[in-house]
């Protein structure tokens, strides 16, 4: 989003690109973006021309320690930040598919999670 968008511009050019993919309940996100001035290029994709590699993700978080621990607090962090964002009549944690959405971290299943926030502002 804008912020982190932004780093994507650091260095000798100044300009940087980002990708963003929204969930068709999320799309009046747009509205906010154009209003910050953002610039935008939709596309839509037709789902028979993306590959499936949802069974290889799987496997593939499900094998490595490491990746697996990466995904899981990438999933936590994601859940956070979509509970805490500004715009709640756009991004409703109440109706987040919390299946799909561990799908897209590469779990089969949604993982065990802490949502606690702790004083210090860690995890």
């Amino acid at each position: 989003y804008i912020h982190r968008v932004g780093r994507t511009a650091r260095g000798a050019s100044g300009c940087g690109r980002a990708l963003l993919f929204l969930l068709p309940s999320e799309l009046g996100f747009l509205k906010y973006l154009r209003a910050a001035k953002v610039s935008l290029n939709e596309y839509e994709f037709a789902e028979a021309k993306i590959a499936n590699v949802q069974a290889q993700l799987e496997k593939l978080i499900e094998k490595n320690y490491f990746l697996n621990r990466s995904a899981k607090d990438a999933y936590r962090s994601y859940i956070l930040a979509y509970a805490s964002h500004a715009l709640k009549h756009i991004f409703t944690p109440d109706a987040l598919d919390l299946e799909a959405v561990s799908r897209g971290f590469g779990f089969a299943i949604p993982p065990r999670v802490n949502l606690l926030i702790s004083a210090t502002g860690g995890g």
